[in-house]
């Protein structure tokens, strides 16, 4: 009787115990009084530029503003020269980290999948690499704070149409992210100059044709980063004139060794050598003191990035509020004094954009 009496206890208290809840892991506490900003770059990988110099553009507003209210809270992500990396890791800042904004300072194919991510992530993305107007793709929190692949291909051929005919003129290109944009542009203008270029793809096979046709031309436009063609630049014709991308870096240029006196790219005319205002100018010596090299023109927009983010967050977090006030305020950065509106978020001001030209390792370069 003791037995079956204990056995019917045990099954009593067994069927009175509740059920374990499992409780999900909870998202990270958003810090009162910080502003959360998450940055995607390329720090590793085959792709060029690297984003080191943006890296030190970031660091160094938050090392200058370490104290102001509310305070930045930046958080930097390599995404390894990877598309499909960047939008995990945008999906991931916005759900996961709780980002107020997001920096992508990593070349991106603004397509329709890419600006989805966006429009789902609702918060401000600033692009800081060159994009085609995001407003017109249903871009309503995307930024773009270089100048578009338009703007940056009627600059090139405007300068070059002043200087000699275009008839010869060759475009160079790779399959690169950040090429195509480019040589569509440059094909696109000029289309409408009735110009009709020869394109050559920068692939192996093609590296003895390359040599070849740069020998007699007196145009080339090289599209994307610069590091690709060096060699084949090198045998371009004394009295040339080529034309780099945007996001050209110095050290491809000097590379080039004797070359470099006739190649040219576009860039901000406020980083260059000669040009600046004091702010402007302090910016150049500190970055160059912090990074051992001049700033090039993404790294300066790097940094104004963080002014324009945290111009913006001045008043209210909120994502609605914080973008409002981007599209209604000029701000005076380093690069350019951007200026955007609601439906206009390409806010590169073209008349700062210059022909640069290189001037040495350790020094900015010079308008042309």
């Amino acid at each position: 009787m003791r037995a079956l009496a204990l056995a019917v206890g045990l099954a009593l208290v067994a069927c009175s115990q509740a059920t374990p809840v499992t409780s999900p892991t909870p998202a990270p506490t958003h810090e009162a009084g910080t502003f959360n900003v998450t940055a995607l770059l390329d720090l590793s990988g085959n792709r060029v530029p690297n984003g080191g110099p943006q890296r030190e553009g970031l660091q160094l507003w938050a090392d200058q503003h370490a104290s102001t209210s509310p305070r930045v809270k930046l958080r930097i992500v390599d995404v390894g020269g990877s598309q499909a990396r960047t939008l995990v890791e945008l999906r991931r800042a916005a759900v996961e980290e709780r980002a107020d904004a997001i920096i992508v300072g990593a070349f991106a194919e603004y397509d329709a999948a890419f600006a989805s991510a966006v429009q789902l992530a609702r918060l401000p993305v600033l692009f800081t690499l060159p994009v085609a107007e995001p407003a017109v793709a249903g871009g309503g929190w995307a930024f773009a704070l270089a100048p578009t692949p338009a703007d940056l291909a009627k600059a090139a051929l405007d300068d070059a149409a002043a200087r000699t005919v275009l008839t010869s003129t060759i475009v160079v290109s790779d399959e690169s992210a950040g090429a195509i944009p480019e040589r569509a542009a440059l094909m696109a203008d000029l289309a409408r100059r009735s110009v009709t270029p020869t394109l050559l793809k920068a692939t192996v096979p093609e590296t003895s044709r390359m040599r070849t046709a740069l020998a007699t031309s007196s145009v080339v436009l090289f599209a994307g980063p610069a590091k690709t063609y060096v060699d084949a630049a090198r045998a371009a014709p004394a009295g040339a004139f080529l034309y780099f991308s945007y996001v050209c870096e110095t050290a491809d240029v000097a590379d080039l060794r004797d070359v470099a006196a006739v190649v040219t790219w576009p860039g901000s005319r406020w980083i260059a050598a000669g040009t600046a205002s004091a702010a402007r100018a302090a910016f150049v010596q500190s970055f160059t003191e912090r990074a051992g090299g001049p700033p090039t023109t993404p790294a300066a927009s790097a940094y104004d990035a963080l002014v324009i983010l945290a111009s913006a967050a001045g008043e209210s977090l909120d994502a609605m509020r914080v973008r409002q006030r981007i599209e209604d305020t000029r701000v005076a950065g380093i690069a350019t004094t951007y200026s955007f509106t609601a439906t206009r978020h390409a806010g590169f001001a073209t008349a700062d954009l210059a022909l640069l030209r290189y001037t040495g390792a350790r020094t900015p370069p010079i308008v042309r």
